[in-house]
């Protein structure tokens, strides 16, 4: 008779399973696409405190959402709750003012970046509103901007921008020292027009929306391209002048397709996941701008129409 040979089940563990692992790209091991449920919001037009004009810049950090109130001139700062706790800022040049911030990023001590767009600088705050530091200032030279849009905190606290109508991406030290940047205009691979949102991951790669060539790139954290997605459309995966970006803590990358009045779900090699508008779970009216996300993935967006941040629920 011939012998009846049972393999024996194996378990890797330690650095075999690391060998093994390391070697898959979780990116593409696709789970049931993430379903979101609106989960209410707060705000509302006016000056007085936790009303806005025009928000665009949202940021989660800890229990606080922080909010550029652009057209108020302003930062608010709300629980993740939406009871407003403080503001700082009005409209001028002088150290803590602003002509129509945008972008907001928070660092590992709590500091806030503003991009103070039309004073084309970057501000920095402590988390109470104090006045820390700002650099920048109008050109096309090394460390100056034209019309900053997004910011972002990288590895080793990188601050990252979207100088947009410069078409590139800046990168400085905490302190604002200029270290590096990349781009130019045009719509080949790692070139702009007119970039806006700008995130990192936790890999450090540095994800752009090259808003007006309806398009995500992604750089390494010293400006290596390497990839890009989106075109000009309304189909899945495509773009109208899209906005804003954030990866969650999944590695969900959710941009604000504005154009489209819509939030599309994508993963980090910009395959297609979700997406929701006021034709589904949004509220009417719904015109999307500035993105955060929570440590729970609940995502704050700034709905620039109805002077509101609304918030919607990652459930599976």
């Amino acid at each position: 008779m011939d012998e009846l040979i049972i393999p024996r089940r194996r378990l890797i563990t330690g650095a075999a399973a690391l060998a093994l692992f390391g070697q898959l790209d979780l990116d593409n091991i696709e789970a049931a696409a993430p379903r979101y449920v609106y989960d209410g919001g707060f705000g509302g037009t006016g000056t007085s405190n936790g009303r806005m004009d025009g928000p665009r810049g949202v940021v989660v950090s800890g229990d606080r959402v922080y909010v550029a109130d652009s057209y108020n001139n302003r930062i608010q700062q709300f629980t993740r709750g939406g009871v407003f706790t403080r503001r700082w800022g009005s409209y001028g040049t002088g150290n803590g003012q602003f002509n129509r911030p945008r972008g907001v990023a928070v660092d590992g001590s709590g500091n806030v970046y503003v991009a103070d767009t039309l004073n084309h600088r970057i501000e920095v705050f402590n988390s109470s509103g104090g006045f820390v530091r700002r650099f920048g200032g109008k050109g096309s030279s090394r460390g100056r901007f034209a019309d900053p849009w997004g910011v972002a905190i990288g590895k080793g606290g990188r601050i990252y921008v979207a100088d947009s109508s410069n078409n590139r991406i800046q990168v400085f030290n905490r302190k604002g020292k200029y270290q590096r940047s990349w781009g130019g205009r045009g719509s080949v691979a790692g070139k702009f027009n007119y970039p806006r949102g700008i995130a990192t991951d936790s890999q450090g790669r540095v994800y752009v929306v090259d808003g007006a060539n309806n398009r995500i790139q992604v750089f390494s954290a010293t400006g290596k391209y390497l990839r890009r997605w989106g075109r000009p459309g309304s189909q899945s995966g495509a773009f109208n002048d899209p906005r804003d970006i954030i990866i969650d803590h999944r590695g969900h990358v959710l941009v604000t397709d504005t154009g489209n009045g819509r939030v599309q779900v994508f993963n980090r090699r910009g395959k297609y996941l979700a997406r929701w508008s006021s034709a589904s779970i949004a509220p009417a009216g719904f015109d999307p701008m500035g993105i955060g996300v929570d440590a729970a993935n609940r995502v704050y967006v700034a709905n620039t129409t109805n002077d509101r941040v609304e918030v919607f629920r990652l459930v599976n």
